[in-house]
């Protein structure tokens, strides 16, 4: 799961865009967007994977080795794709979209068969879970996890929720890193995309999530902070990298990030 508004140009030619949104529920947007997902021009996601290239070396100096990690999130694997060269760990994606997990299955099971042993996880695997179904027990492979890592995915829940997720996966002493679009960039827009051959305009639930809050809730389920909380704005210099979409969001918090230990 990962936002920003977004809409992709297609080689069939795509009917015009509504005007008024339509909202649905989380899983059945993201199961929609799936098939354009890494190729709508998502402005966020490519900034999220630049900032994300800066997080994971810090993230590491926390964790020990051969350590236990969950892409908790992991939509179609972009950042699965990096913490599986993390050597000798045992890597586990979690998403609720199964159409979302299936290209993540696809291109990282790919991507982890071309690197030799001592460069890449010990073992990678995916699962089905949508951590607000309380009648669905988190699985146990996710249980006494030294990392969390959830990128682009708190947008679309409750803190209380995924922070008591948090707490129940993460062992003691172990750590969340997280991201999401800033609630400067939130009271704008949304995470959503356009519908290449209907139109129509899909926006999942989304939550306006202010850093203040993040860290709030977390401090509240035995988290603290020991990176960050880093908030980024879209500069001019970011076009190149981030795509024409940026260019309304220039000197606007977009993103934010951090990383909390339990304990």
């Amino acid at each position: 799961m990962d936002p920003s508004d977004s809409s992709h140009p297609s080689a069939t030619t795509p009917l015009e865009a509504t005007t008024e949104p339509v909202y649905r529920p989380t899983v059945e947007a993201y199961d929609q967007w799936a098939a354009i997902y890494d190729t709508d021009g998502n402005f966020l996601q490519a900034l999220d994977s630049v900032m994300m290239a800066q997080i994971l070396p810090k993230l590491l100096d926390f964790l020990p080795p051969n350590p236990n990690i969950v892409d908790l999130g992991c939509g179609t694997g972009r950042t699965t794709l990096n913490l599986l060269r993390v050597p000798g760990s045992r890597l586990l994606g979690l998403d609720n979209s199964t159409k979302m997990l299936d290209i993540a299955r696809d291109r990282c099971s790919r991507a982890w068969d071309s690197l030799s042993k001592n460069q890449r996880a010990a073992t990678l695997s995916f699962d089905v879970w949508d951590m607000l179904d309380e009648k669905i027990d988190m699985p146990g492979a996710a249980r006494n996890a030294d990392a969390a890592v959830s990128t682009l995915v708190v947008e679309h829940i409750p803190l209380d929720v995924f922070f008591g997720v948090c707490s129940g996966m993460v062992r003691e002493g172990g750590v969340v890193l997280l991201t999401n679009m800033h609630s400067e960039m939130g009271a704008e827009t949304q995470a959503g995309f356009t519908d290449p051959m209907s139109g129509e305009k899909v926006r999942p639930t989304s939550f306006v999530h202010t850093v203040e809050a993040v860290v709030e809730e977390a401090e509240k389920k035995g988290f603290e902070v020991v990176w960050g909380p880093e908030e980024r704005r879209v500069h001019e210099e970011d076009f190149g990298k981030l795509g024409k979409r940026a260019e309304k969001w220039v000197g606007k918090k977009v993103w934010f990030g951090m990383i909390l230990k339990k304990g």
